[in-house]
């Protein structure tokens, strides 16, 4: 039985409803399944080897208190699984064994000290297509004119990576995604790089399970959101879920005027914005919207929501869901329109990356006084994130179907460095499109939208020619905070290119 099932009849479908809302439901994950908000288990590995043991009598304690070092800075943020130092090709074999047992997703290899190259080999026998993150990391950042040969070994770890990369791209043999980060094990700096790493990989994770519902299509001839669930799955990880508009509808039904949640929707929009020109019955009408909103996407566990409004959500419940999404991005929840369950991903991708919730907008026009991009058009936002923390509930600029003015969100987010992303598919593969820009200080325009001034670092018609060429989606995904290389991090981890501007 699955939630968008054609052939179930009304009353089956009320039943699912019910049963879904428990702790387990057929093909629903139960919430303790969920993996979104929960740890990576990361392995990490510190080597040696057990001829040098004999030649210098200190080394072995050097190598195991360096190893303590970075195992203590990286499990005060972290779930680590430590092996201990591997010496003998057992003790890798070891090694890989826990690692597989404990089901690492990641596996942070922090060498000492050299170790031949077929020991790791073994290790990774165990481990199909666990992500590697290369530490190549010493003891002290200057190095000792004064030491002996045994200080070199202490520090001969990260020859014994270049070693084994160098084996890693002579054969076809393994197939997880390398990366190398360097410092010493005293390094806050690398730490923080690892930090952002395993972020990165985190998201990558959790894609894997996430689920994003789909209430309606794109419109005709918007080829650039059109999806294939499959090539979505295999390429970026979630799974799309058709959700009836009968759903919708009967959650609604269930959402009266009356309902104590929809009047407590109204009592916050008096209090979070400031409402202007929308009446008592369209606030009513868009409150009622929110809630069922609301419920629809905690029953059937969604990861985010995909409507498509004009002249199908606004047909159906005349009025307007953007007090409804708006509140869902409080939350930190996405919700995009046009069915645009690509850009939906992006935002929580970058929510994840930033903290901030993501700006569902669109390409409108540029300035050349400013170098800047207008962004706006069906515009979605955190109301949170709005300038001088001012939000206002105004009439809705466009006329689909409704009853009365419907109600829309009016702001401009604060100023600051931003980030512009989306995925596209291309004729040959998946791509991930990034750009860097700065949000600019303004007053909201009378416009009934969310909107937002980005000023781009190339010049503005050089950007805006190279935009129409590179082939991406007309929604602009933008999020607060600078995570270009976060997202080049993950685009190598999905095995994509990128599209940078």
């Amino acid at each position: 039985m699955t939630a968008n099932n054609s052939n179930l009849n009304n009353e089956t479908q009320v039943q699912s409803f019910e049963v879904a809302e428990g702790d387990a439901f057929g093909d629903l994950l139960s919430p303790a399944n969920i993996e979104t908000g929960k740890k990576l288990k990361i392995g990490l590995l510190a080597t040696s080897y057990f001829e040098f043991w004999r030649m210098y009598s200190s080394l072995r304690e050097q190598v195991e208190q360096d190893a303590k070092v970075v195992f203590e800075r990286l499990s005060q943020k972290h779930d680590i699984v430590y092996s201990g130092v591997v010496d003998t090709i057992d003790a890798a074999d070891q090694a890989g064994r826990l690692f597989r047992d404990e089901q690492i997703d990641l596996l942070i290899m922090a060498y000492r000290a050299y170790i031949p190259d077929v020991y790791v080999h073994q290790l990774l026998s165990h481990l199909d297509g666990v992500p590697l993150l290369l530490f190549g990391s010493q003891s002290r950042d200057k190095f000792d004119y004064s030491d002996n040969y045994g200080g070199v070994l202490r520090n001969s770890g990260i020859m014994a990576l270049v070693q084994i990369v160098c084996g890693f791209r002579k054969m076809h043999g393994f197939s997880g995604q390398v990366k190398a980060i360097a410092g010493s094990i005293h390094d806050d700096e690398a730490y923080q790089k690892i930090d952002q790493y395993i972020k990165v990989a985190t998201i990558h994770k959790h894609l894997k399970t996430m689920t994003f519902g789909v209430i309606g299509q794109v419109f005709r001839g918007m080829f650039d959101f059109e999806y294939d669930k499959t090539k979505v799955k295999g390429a970026l990880g979630p799974e799309i879920l058709s959700v009836q508009i009968d759903h919708l509808m009967e959650t609604w039904n269930k959402t009266p005027q009356d309902d104590p949640d929809v009047k407590a929707m109204i009592e916050h929009a008096h209090k979070a914005y400031e409402v202007k020109g929308v009446g008592k019955s369209d606030l009513e009408s868009a409150a009622r919207v929110a809630v069922a909103l609301q419920r629809l996407v905690k029953r059937f566990r969604l990861d985010g929501v995909a409507l498509l409004c004009q002249h199908f959500i606004e047909k159906k419940l005349k009025t307007t869901p953007y007090l409804g999404m708006a509140e869902l991005h409080r939350s930190g929840f996405p919700g995009v329109t046009e069915g645009d369950v690509i850009g939906l991903i992006m935002m929580k991708i970058l929510h994840h990356l930033t903290g901030n919730m993501a700006f569902f907008v669109e390409w409108s026009e540029f300035d050349l006084e400013q170098n800047a991009w207008m962004l706006l058009g069906h515009g979605f936002g955190d109301p949170s994130q709005a300038r001088g923390g001012s939000a206002s509930l105004t009439p809705t600029a466009e006329q689909w179907g409704l009853e009365g003015t419907g109600c829309s969100t009016l702001f401009v987010p604060e100023p600051g460095p931003c980030t512009m992303a989306h995925f596209v598919e291309h004729s040959d593969r998946w791509r991930m499109f990034i750009s860097g820009g700065e949000l600019l200080d303004m007053d909201p325009l009378p416009i009934d939208d969310f909107h937002a001034m980005v000023k781009v670092e190339r010049p503005i018609k050089e950007y805006t020619e190279l935009l129409i060429e590179a082939g991406v989606p007309h929604h602009a995904i933008t999020v607060r905070g600078d995570v270009r290389n976060e997202l080049e991090l993950l685009a190598g981890l999905l095995d994509i290119p990128t599209i940078k501007l």
